[in-house]
């Protein structure tokens, strides 16, 4: 005789069944999460925060008319303070998962998805928690590894070098340091589709990105075709090759940000110092466009009384506002010595000529110095102080009075 009543044997029935669908979906979720099990995710970040003492000038321009709240932007003959401020900056600062898994026996998936943050007030100048950095997924194997997606350029990564794990630009990251205040080039496309090698014959590195702008073929007027819209058309390729104590590289960009570069490093260490070596020369892409992409870093807001043009060093130089120019050439020079223990010096020096698009003004002369002292508690993590100086002299018809650029910062940096 059944204890079981009518009830209980569908209610058994219906337990049953939840049971085996469950297992199921477990089973396919499993499955499906495969390979997220095969390379779990890594969690990264980094904090780079410096306190700026700033002093900034700007060309002091006259009003056009008496009473005007424009300006002339020729025939100054002095200069007058734009920022002299103490600022709390993040540059560079980011946090990121990456990862990889293997698809197969021969080849691995691998990902990261990088965004910057700034520390200093939680927001950047757009109002947004995070900015988009490096973000791709790519596949990799004993061929080499391909990426899609956002990406610094083989250019802007040439003074990096995988094999030595070295890096040429002394002061990235720092304002007025970083080798973007002084040469163009320092480009993080959208769009990249890049094939990297494997490393050959111990130390030979190659690296090719295929750049698309998605243009729409609709022109907007006679300097904005909006035509560029074929495969690769921007491309940055760079070749890199490392030893135990040197290494050196070339890379060229065409029509990436309306620019066309050819860049050149080389880094040897001697004892207990490194030296190192930038070259650069760029121009615009094509008679329409003018050189991008350089930076002084400083987050900081500047004045909005008298001519003001933002923070760029080169801004004022070209008899207009912004930044119009059509060709540069500069080198950097630098050095670091590893004193003692956890001590660590710098000194770099930085010289760039670059052409106005405005012909009948001469060129703008760019001279920067930076000297640094780091502490480094370990590999990750460090405390610095650092000087650094922008001097820039442009043609006597827009000023007869160089601007000077100046910041003394303590910062530390720290990776996680």
């Amino acid at each position: 005789m059944s204890f079981q009543t009518f009830w209980s044997v569908v209610r058994s029935a219906t337990v049953a069944t939840q049971f085996q669908r469950n297992t199921l979906t477990a089973a396919i979720g499993i499955a499906l999460s495969a390979n997220a099990f095969a390379g779990f995710p890594t969690l990264y970040g980094k904090i780079h925060l410096t306190a700026n003492q700033y002093d900034l000038e700007k060309i002091d321009f006259a009003p056009t008319a008496a009473g005007a709240t424009t300006y002339r932007h020729i025939g100054a003959t002095g200069i007058t303070t734009e920022l002299d401020t103490f600022a709390l900056e993040s540059t560079g600062s980011r946090l990121g998962i990456q990862g990889d898994f293997d698809a197969n026996a021969s080849v691995q998936i691998f990902y990261r998805l990088e965004y910057g943050i700034d520390v200093d007030n939680g927001t950047n100048s757009n109002g947004r928690e995070l900015s988009q950095r490096n973000i791709f997924g790519g596949l990799r194997g004993a061929w080499g590894s391909v990426l899609v997606g956002k990406n610094d350029t083989p250019l802007k990564t040439l003074q990096t070098n995988t094999v030595l794990r070295s890096d040429v630009d002394r002061f990235n990251d720092s304002p007025l340091g970083d080798i973007g205040t002084y040469i163009v080039g320092e480009n993080r496309p959208d769009n990249v589709i890049q094939y990297t090698s494997p490393i050959l014959f111990r130390g030979l590195e190659v690296n090719i990105a295929a750049i698309q702008a998605e243009e729409t073929g609709v022109a907007v007027n006679a300097n904005n075709q909006q035509d560029d819209n074929n495969f690769a058309s921007g491309k940055s390729v760079s070749v890199t090759y490392g030893k135990a104590k040197w290494f050196v590289g070339a890379a060229v960009d065409s029509n990436v940000a309306t620019t066309d570069a050819i860049r050149a490093v080389g880094e040897i260490t001697l004892g207990a110092v490194k030296l190192g070596a930038i070259y650069q020369t760029a121009e615009a892409h094509d008679s329409v466009d003018s050189l991008g992409g350089i930076s002084t870093f400083v987050g900081t807001n500047g004045t909005t009384s008298g001519a003001q043009n933002g923070l760029n060093p080169l801004s004022e130089w070209d008899g207009a506002s912004g930044n119009g120019f059509k060709e540069q050439d500069g080198y950097i020079l630098n050095a670091q010595w590893k004193i003692s223990g956890p001590w660590l010096a710098k000194i770099q020096y930085a010289n760039s000529t670059t052409t106005p698009t405005n012909t009948a003004y001469k060129d703008a002369e760019l001279e920067g110095i930076a000297v640094g002292l780091d502490y480094n508690f370990n590999a990750g993590t460090r405390v610095f102080g650092y000087f650094a100086s922008v001097e820039v002299n442009g043609d006597e018809k827009i000023s007869t009075k160089s601007t000077t650029d100046s910041t003394a910062a303590l910062g530390f940096d720290f990776r996680f």
